[in-house]
């Protein structure tokens, strides 16, 4: 199968783990962002993958143009425009101190994007997935309508459609993105956790008072509530146990006509986190293009994740398909 994305590329500022912004006085230059990482991991791993986007057409944008020749993400669809390349800045934490993010990507090139930038229904025509996630919509109301336009191209020519749900704080607040994201859920197959849209019965929202990490009975009346309502195929996630800042224990989850099947735990040791749940998005796509069983797919698509947490940077170049061997390394947390 053959897959394509959209979203905005991202130049990333990072402290050492031994700097904060208020000591740093360098910083580490990455270039990442949850639809591309998807894709590169994708791409690594034989699948014939692109991108959409608008960047810059300056040094940085050209930069990151060659990142994703050179890992055979194609790029033809690629939109370049006056402007400036989104950043955002990461000081690494270390045990007991958090990581934190600073945006700066208003009036970025993808940002300022608008509805006759695209034209979706030729790029989706020799493509079989279409991936998005919930960054785009957060940032501007006329993005929304972009993105629109690209799932009414993909239904039309009836292609999977996945979403990575990941909800920015930074970004918007989780009502706003709760009301927005339910249209978007609507056109999906394929979703990657189960928080921001809204499933309402008698009024209220069935998913509120949930615990951090439910159990998989729990889970499961809500989880077919969503299949149902929304027609959702595969519901896919990870549940988080944070030790410290450089230490957490890690298990996936899916769920698939009415069952849940799950990995045991894992704790890992952190080197870097960011993309880490992009890792895991494309272990899970990787392995339903490939049709493989559910107990294959997750400890891919785990091991995938687990490995990314060793790497430096955003995304992870590694062949998912054999990313199970991971979890037969790491020590496993008996529950």
């Amino acid at each position: 199968m053959r897959f394509i994305t959209f979203g905005e590329i991202m130049m990333r500022l990072s402290t050492e783990a031994s700097s904060t912004f208020k000591t740093a006085d360098q910083f580490n230059i990455n270039i990442g962002g949850s639809e591309m990482n998807v894709a590169m991991s994708l791409a690594a791993s034989s699948v014939d993958t692109a991108i959409i986007t608008s960047l810059p057409d300056n040094g940085f944008g050209r930069r990151t143009e060659s990142l994703l020749k050179s890992n055979d993400v194609k790029t033809k669809h690629i939109n370049f425009t006056d402007g400036r390349m989104g950043t955002y800045f990461l000081e690494k934490g270390f045990n007991v101190r958090s990581s934190s993010v600073i945006y700066d990507r208003r009036n970025s090139s993808f940002e300022q994007s608008v509805r006759s930038d695209y034209d979706f229904k030729r790029a989706f025509q020799d493509y079989d997935w279409f991936h998005f996630s919930g960054i785009t919509p957060a940032l501007n109301p006329e993005l929304q309508d972009v993105l629109i336009d690209a799932l009414d191209a993909a239904k039309a020519l009836g292609l999977t459609i996945s979403a990575d749900l990941n909800f920015r704080g930074n970004l918007w607040s989780f009502e706003a993105a709760r009301k927005t994201m339910t249209k978007f859920v609507e056109y999906c197959d394929v979703i990657f956790g189960y928080e921001p849209f809204e499933l309402i019965e008698n009024g209220l929202e069935v998913k509120d008072g949930l615990e951090r990490n439910p159990d998989a009975e729990t889970l499961k009346p809500i989880l077919n509530q969503i299949h149902e309502t929304y027609g959702i195929s595969h519901i896919a996630f990870t549940q988080r146990t944070t030790v410290h800042t450089n230490k957490n224990i890690i298990k996936g989850m899916i769920s698939v006509d009415g069952h849940i099947s799950e990995t045991d735990a894992y704790e890992i040791d952190i080197l870097d986190r960011i993309g880490t749940g992009d890792a895991y998005t494309a272990g899970v796509i990787h392995g339903l293009m490939n049709e493989l069983t559910h107990e294959n797919v997750l400890h891919n698509a785990l091991g995938n994740m687990l490995y990314k947490h060793t790497i430096t940077g955003d995304f992870l170049t590694e062949d998912i398909s054999g990313m199970g061997s991971v979890l037969d390394a790491t020590r496993e947390v008996k529950r």
